[in-house]
């Protein structure tokens, strides 16, 4: 069989094989609650989710680029780098 220039056989890869288990450490999640059809319940302490809002169209006359539903407290970066925020009322301020 011949050999590489590395002096191995083909299909071998060089260097050494790591020996033992990898030195990464174990994680344990908290178990998800379910409820009685196995479907995830949400946890009490969990914040609620941002409402999704309609943009004002005096929002959408000023930025264009901004799609019409967005969910609130979001931000948008523009075509010229601006940044907005869709506040709860569909109100964006730069």
């Amino acid at each position: 069989m011949k050999e590489n220039r590395k002096g191995q056989k083909p299909g071998r890869r060089g260097g050494r094989r790591r020996q033992g288990a990898p030195a990464v450490e174990q994680r344990i999640h908290a178990p998800i609650p379910l409820n009685e059809e196995g479907v995830p319940v949400a946890i009490p302490d969990a914040p609620r989710p941002s409402p999704v809002v309609f943009v004002s169209a005096e929002s959408l006359a000023r930025y264009p680029w901004l799609p019409p539903r967005v969910i609130a407290g979001s931000i948008w970066r523009g075509p010229a780098n601006e940044r907005v925020r869709v506040d709860e009322s569909g109100a964006a301020v730069a």
